[in-house]
């Protein structure tokens, strides 16, 4: 039963891999954007891509925040902090 919860949760939250994107944007794609001179509103193009790359951050971050309140992702929290608290409970 726990193989067949894990795989079908895993497969349930398949859009966390949105994730992924700030750091392959941040880190994956820096040596490319350091070579380019352009200067788009006076600013250094690597300066502009960083900034560009914290916003689109926030906007994943909220995007894979929303489907997991829409998944039931608080409700699997309550139960698991309800099945690993003592018999009073409060967590610990």
């Amino acid at each position: 039963m726990a193989q067949g919860q894990a795989a079908g949760g895993s497969a349930r939250h398949a859009y966390r891999w949105l994730l992924v994107v700030p750091f392959v944007w941040q880190a994956g794609l820096a040596p490319v954007v350091n070579g380019v001179s352009w200067s788009p509103l006076g600013l250094p193009f690597p300066m502009l891509w960083q900034l560009v790359g914290i916003v689109l951050t926030s906007v994943l971050i909220a995007i894979v925040f929303r489907l997991d309140r829409a998944h039931g992702v608080e409700r699997e929290e309550e139960a698991f902090i309800a099945a690993t608290s003592g018999s009073t409970g409060e967590p610990r």
